[in-house]
């Protein structure tokens, strides 16, 4: 857990603790199948003083083993997650029931950087913007190598239209 002292931030009307620091992906509770992080992950940031609620603002990094969604490579990338999240003393009125909240003057941000982190992770990662992936027919990483393969397909109610067409 990564919790941090905000005492002296709340004593003062525009308090601001700033931090930068080296996580290991197990103190964010992430495991190889949430999120397969290569090394530590980065993170620099700062709680301010909002007045009701404490601000925090954080940008994390870390190297994320990944596989292509197109031709099935294994490659690494690095993804930066920004953070803006509100923390509501634990007492206050009228917060929503997932709100971020903190008790005396420790507020616990594992939750909300770990959320953070693997909410920017893509559905899909793609080795490069421009992969090709792999021939549907003959399985070859069309990467690496070409084929001759037919890959069109034609809509099967449009079968007959063809035989006219070729009469």
């Amino acid at each position: 857990m990564i919790k941090l002292n905000v005492a002296e931030i709340k004593k003062k009307l525009v308090g601001e603790k700033t931090f930068r620091f080296d996580l290991e992906p197990k103190e964010l509770n992430l495991t190889p199948e949430d999120l397969p992080v290569v090394g530590k992950i980065k993170v620099e940031g700062s709680l301010a003083n909002g007045g009701d609620v404490l601000l925090l603002n954080a940008v994390m990094q870390a190297i994320v083993a990944r596989q292509c969604g197109r031709c099935l490579k294994n490659f690494q990338a690095t993804t930066e997650a920004e953070i803006l999240e509100k923390f509501y003393p634990a007492d206050a009125q009228g917060i929503e029931k997932d709100a971020y909240t903190y008790e005396f003057d420790v507020v616990d941000i594992t939750d909300a950087l770990r959320e953070g982190l693997l909410l920017v992770e893509p559905i899909s990662a793609l080795c490069k913007e421009d992969c090709r992936g792999l021939c549907p027919v003959c399985g070859i990483d069309r990467n690496v190598d070409s084929c001759t393969c037919e890959t069109t397909t034609m809509d099967p109610r449009l079968a007959a239209l063809k035989q006219l067409l070729k009469k």
